[in-house]
Protein backbone atom coordinates (compact mmCIF):
# COMPACT_ATOMS: atom_id res chain seq x y z
CA UNK A 1 0.00 0.00 0.00
CA UNK A 2 1.35 3.76 -0.91
CA UNK A 3 2.15 5.93 2.18
CA UNK A 4 2.25 8.80 -0.36
CA UNK A 5 2.37 12.24 1.62
CA UNK A 6 2.23 14.36 -1.16
CA UNK A 7 -0.15 15.54 -3.79
CA UNK A 8 0.96 14.51 -7.44
CA UNK A 9 2.03 18.15 -8.88
CA UNK A 10 4.52 18.05 -5.35
CA UNK A 11 5.63 14.57 -5.77
CA UNK A 12 6.45 14.92 -9.02
CA UNK A 13 8.88 18.07 -8.43
CA UNK A 14 10.51 16.54 -5.60
CA UNK A 15 11.31 13.33 -8.14
CA UNK A 16 12.51 16.29 -10.67
CA UNK A 17 14.69 17.51 -7.87
CA UNK A 18 16.12 14.04 -7.33
CA UNK A 19 16.67 12.98 -10.44
CA UNK A 20 18.50 16.87 -11.58
CA UNK A 21 20.42 15.91 -7.94
CA UNK A 22 21.43 12.35 -8.85
CA UNK A 23 21.63 12.97 -13.17
CA UNK A 24 19.61 10.06 -13.63
CA UNK A 25 17.00 7.79 -11.78
CA UNK A 26 15.46 4.20 -11.82
CA UNK A 27 11.91 3.85 -11.25
CA UNK A 28 12.58 1.13 -8.63
CA UNK A 29 14.77 3.87 -6.67
CA UNK A 30 11.94 6.28 -7.03
CA UNK A 31 9.36 4.22 -5.38
CA UNK A 32 11.40 3.31 -2.74
CA UNK A 33 12.12 6.92 -2.21
CA UNK A 34 8.83 8.37 -2.25
CA UNK A 35 6.85 5.26 -0.73
CA UNK A 36 4.70 4.85 -3.88
CA UNK A 37 3.84 2.03 -6.36
CA UNK A 38 6.25 1.75 -9.39
CA UNK A 39 3.09 2.50 -11.75
CA UNK A 40 2.54 5.52 -10.04
CA UNK A 41 6.33 6.66 -10.47
CA UNK A 42 6.11 5.73 -14.33
CA UNK A 43 2.71 7.53 -14.88
CA UNK A 44 4.58 10.69 -13.30
CA UNK A 45 7.61 10.67 -15.14
CA UNK A 46 5.68 9.79 -18.40
CA UNK A 47 3.84 13.27 -17.30
CA UNK A 48 7.18 14.97 -16.52
CA UNK A 49 8.53 13.71 -20.02
CA UNK A 50 5.32 15.29 -21.99
CA UNK A 51 5.98 18.24 -20.78
CA UNK A 52 9.80 18.04 -21.39
CA UNK A 53 10.89 18.31 -17.69
CA UNK A 54 12.99 15.35 -18.32
CA UNK A 55 14.55 12.53 -20.71
CA UNK A 56 12.03 8.93 -20.14
CA UNK A 57 14.15 6.06 -19.75
CA UNK A 58 13.37 2.36 -20.61
CA UNK A 59 13.98 2.07 -16.74
CA UNK A 60 13.81 5.41 -15.72
CA UNK A 61 14.74 9.00 -16.03
CA UNK A 62 17.45 11.26 -16.88
CA UNK A 63 17.87 14.99 -16.85
CA UNK A 64 17.43 17.22 -19.32
CA UNK A 65 20.58 18.38 -20.91
CA UNK A 66 20.66 22.39 -20.63
CA UNK A 67 23.96 23.19 -23.08
CA UNK A 68 23.94 22.23 -26.51
CA UNK A 69 27.75 21.46 -26.12
CA UNK A 70 26.90 19.17 -22.99
CA UNK A 71 27.53 15.33 -23.74
CA UNK A 72 27.46 12.80 -21.68
CA UNK A 73 30.75 10.00 -20.98
CA UNK A 74 30.44 6.81 -23.46
CA UNK A 75 30.25 4.84 -19.61
CA UNK A 76 27.47 6.57 -19.39
CA UNK A 77 25.40 6.84 -22.62
CA UNK A 78 26.43 2.97 -23.25
CA UNK A 79 23.51 2.52 -20.17
CA UNK A 80 21.06 4.71 -21.16
CA UNK A 81 17.95 3.74 -23.80
CA UNK A 82 19.79 0.34 -24.32
CA UNK A 83 16.48 -1.55 -25.31
CA UNK A 84 15.70 1.81 -28.06
CA UNK A 85 19.37 1.34 -29.18
CA UNK A 86 19.22 -2.74 -29.53
CA UNK A 87 16.37 -2.35 -31.45
CA UNK A 88 17.41 0.46 -33.71
CA UNK A 89 20.29 -1.24 -34.48
CA UNK A 90 18.50 -4.92 -35.33
CA UNK A 91 16.68 -3.04 -37.81
CA UNK A 92 19.76 -1.02 -39.30
CA UNK A 93 21.21 -4.72 -39.91
CA UNK A 94 18.27 -5.75 -41.63
CA UNK A 95 19.20 -2.93 -44.34
CA UNK A 96 22.96 -4.65 -44.71
CA UNK A 97 23.47 -7.22 -47.09
CA UNK A 98 26.12 -9.59 -47.46
CA UNK A 99 29.19 -8.25 -49.18
CA UNK A 100 28.31 -4.67 -48.73
CA UNK A 101 30.24 -1.93 -47.52
CA UNK A 102 29.65 0.23 -44.57
CA UNK A 103 30.36 3.12 -42.71
CA UNK A 104 29.77 3.27 -39.10
CA UNK A 105 29.71 6.46 -37.17
CA UNK A 106 31.12 6.72 -33.15
CA UNK A 107 28.46 6.32 -30.47
CA UNK A 108 26.73 3.98 -28.53
CA UNK A 109 24.05 3.04 -30.74
CA UNK A 110 26.75 2.34 -33.60
CA UNK A 111 28.32 0.23 -31.78
CA UNK A 112 25.24 -1.66 -30.87
CA UNK A 113 24.78 -1.87 -35.01
CA UNK A 114 28.07 -3.12 -35.57
CA UNK A 115 27.77 -5.79 -33.25
CA UNK A 116 24.12 -6.74 -34.93
CA UNK A 117 26.34 -7.23 -38.12
CA UNK A 118 28.62 -9.67 -36.53
CA UNK A 119 27.11 -12.62 -38.35
CA UNK A 120 26.90 -11.32 -42.11
CA UNK A 121 29.78 -12.15 -44.40
CA UNK A 122 31.98 -10.09 -46.97
CA UNK A 123 31.31 -6.95 -45.02
CA UNK A 124 33.56 -4.10 -45.45
CA UNK A 125 33.07 -2.14 -41.99
CA UNK A 126 34.55 1.77 -41.66
CA UNK A 127 34.07 3.58 -38.57
CA UNK A 128 36.03 6.39 -36.67
CA UNK A 129 35.35 4.59 -33.21
CA UNK A 130 38.14 3.00 -30.93
CA UNK A 131 35.82 1.27 -29.11
CA UNK A 132 33.88 0.01 -31.80
CA UNK A 133 37.30 -1.20 -33.22
CA UNK A 134 38.52 -2.82 -30.55
CA UNK A 135 35.44 -4.37 -28.73
CA UNK A 136 33.47 -5.79 -32.61
CA UNK A 137 33.72 -9.07 -33.52
CA UNK A 138 33.57 -9.74 -36.73
CA UNK A 139 32.93 -12.66 -39.50
CA UNK A 140 36.19 -14.33 -40.65
CA UNK A 141 35.18 -13.01 -44.10
CA UNK A 142 34.65 -9.48 -43.40
CA UNK A 143 36.97 -6.58 -42.74
CA UNK A 144 37.16 -3.74 -40.43
CA UNK A 145 39.18 -0.72 -41.13
CA UNK A 146 39.64 2.52 -39.12
CA UNK A 147 39.80 5.54 -40.69
CA UNK A 148 42.78 6.85 -38.60
CA UNK A 149 43.48 10.54 -37.00
CA UNK A 150 43.27 12.08 -33.86
CA UNK A 151 41.53 10.54 -30.77
CA UNK A 152 39.50 13.19 -29.18
CA UNK A 153 40.74 13.95 -25.18
CA UNK A 154 38.68 11.56 -22.89
CA UNK A 155 36.87 10.10 -25.85
CA UNK A 156 37.06 6.94 -28.21
CA UNK A 157 36.45 8.11 -31.94
CA UNK A 158 39.10 9.67 -34.33
CA UNK A 159 38.56 12.96 -35.77
CA UNK A 160 40.37 15.76 -37.80
CA UNK A 161 42.46 15.79 -41.17
CA UNK A 162 43.57 12.40 -41.64
CA UNK A 163 40.16 11.15 -40.66
CA UNK A 164 38.50 13.31 -42.86
CA UNK A 165 41.01 13.02 -46.03
CA UNK A 166 40.29 9.51 -45.34
CA UNK A 167 36.76 9.94 -46.09
CA UNK A 168 36.77 12.10 -49.11
CA UNK A 169 38.32 9.14 -51.20
CA UNK A 170 35.73 6.55 -49.91
CA UNK A 171 32.60 5.49 -51.24
CA UNK A 172 29.96 3.00 -49.09
CA UNK A 173 26.79 1.60 -49.99
CA UNK A 174 25.46 2.45 -46.52
CA UNK A 175 26.18 4.91 -43.65
CA UNK A 176 24.91 4.91 -40.11
CA UNK A 177 25.00 8.19 -38.81
CA UNK A 178 24.20 9.27 -34.72
CA UNK A 179 23.11 12.28 -33.76
CA UNK A 180 22.60 14.39 -30.49
CA UNK A 181 19.41 16.20 -31.69
CA UNK A 182 16.80 16.36 -34.40
CA UNK A 183 14.58 19.39 -34.55
CA UNK A 184 12.27 20.35 -37.57
CA UNK A 185 13.81 23.78 -37.32
CA UNK A 186 17.64 23.34 -36.26
CA UNK A 187 17.85 20.00 -38.30
CA UNK A 188 20.18 17.38 -37.31
CA UNK A 189 22.64 18.42 -34.65
CA UNK A 190 25.90 17.47 -32.87
CA UNK A 191 27.18 18.79 -29.21
CA UNK A 192 30.60 19.35 -31.01
CA UNK A 193 32.03 20.69 -34.12
CA UNK A 194 34.90 18.32 -33.90
CA UNK A 195 32.69 15.59 -35.45
CA UNK A 196 30.16 17.48 -37.71
CA UNK A 197 32.76 17.62 -40.67
CA UNK A 198 33.03 13.64 -40.25
CA UNK A 199 29.93 13.45 -39.61
CA UNK A 200 28.86 15.29 -43.30
CA UNK A 201 31.64 13.31 -45.22
CA UNK A 202 30.03 10.04 -43.90
CA UNK A 203 26.75 11.06 -45.52
CA UNK A 204 28.53 12.03 -48.66
CA UNK A 205 30.16 9.27 -49.09
CA UNK A 206 27.15 6.47 -48.80
CA UNK A 207 24.49 5.67 -51.48
CA UNK A 208 22.30 5.14 -48.70
CA UNK A 209 22.48 7.15 -45.10
CA UNK A 210 20.34 6.53 -42.12
CA UNK A 211 20.41 8.62 -39.55
CA UNK A 212 20.38 6.61 -36.06
CA UNK A 213 18.36 8.07 -33.12
CA UNK A 214 16.19 6.84 -30.37
CA UNK A 215 13.55 8.97 -29.19
CA UNK A 216 15.10 11.13 -26.62
CA UNK A 217 17.31 13.16 -29.06
CA UNK A 218 13.71 14.44 -30.69
CA UNK A 219 12.87 18.05 -30.14
CA UNK A 220 16.76 18.91 -28.64
CA UNK A 221 19.06 21.18 -30.21
CA UNK A 222 22.82 20.47 -29.98
CA UNK A 223 25.28 22.83 -30.66
CA UNK A 224 26.37 22.58 -34.53
CA UNK A 225 24.40 21.58 -36.99
CA UNK A 226 24.66 17.78 -39.50
CA UNK A 227 22.29 18.28 -42.20
CA UNK A 228 18.75 19.01 -42.61
CA UNK A 229 15.76 17.20 -41.80
CA UNK A 230 14.62 17.27 -45.41
CA UNK A 231 17.71 16.68 -47.38
CA UNK A 232 16.36 13.42 -47.74
CA UNK A 233 18.17 10.37 -44.90
CA UNK A 234 15.96 7.78 -43.45
CA UNK A 235 15.79 8.47 -39.96
CA UNK A 236 15.67 5.63 -38.16
CA UNK A 237 14.21 5.63 -34.67
CA UNK A 238 12.41 3.37 -31.68
CA UNK A 239 8.49 3.62 -31.30
CA UNK A 240 8.55 5.63 -28.09
CA UNK A 241 8.76 8.93 -30.36
CA UNK A 242 5.96 11.45 -29.68
CA UNK A 243 2.65 11.73 -31.48
CA UNK A 244 2.53 14.76 -32.52
CA UNK A 245 6.23 14.38 -33.50
CA UNK A 246 5.03 11.41 -35.60
CA UNK A 247 2.91 13.29 -37.37
CA UNK A 248 4.66 16.35 -38.06
CA UNK A 249 7.33 14.11 -39.82
CA UNK A 250 4.55 12.44 -41.82
CA UNK A 251 3.16 15.58 -42.83
CA UNK A 252 6.57 16.78 -43.82
CA UNK A 253 7.62 13.63 -46.04
CA UNK A 254 10.58 12.85 -44.53
CA UNK A 255 11.43 9.52 -44.70
CA UNK A 256 11.56 7.70 -41.52
CA UNK A 257 11.19 4.25 -39.90
CA UNK A 258 9.88 3.07 -36.12
CA UNK A 259 10.91 0.11 -34.95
Amino acid sequence: MERNAYIPAERQKKMMEYIELHTSAQIHELAQEFHVSEATVRRDLDELDQQGALHRTHGGAIKKDRSTSYEHMYSEKIGLMTEEKQRIAAAAAHMVSNGDTVIIDSGTTAYFIAQALAQHENLTLITNDLYIAYQTPIHPSSTLIVTGGTRRQGRQELVGTMAENFLRDTHVDIAFIGADGVDFTAGITNANFAEVGLKRLMLAAANRSVITVDHSKFGRVALARICDLSEGRLILTDSGIAEDTLNRLKKLSIPFELV
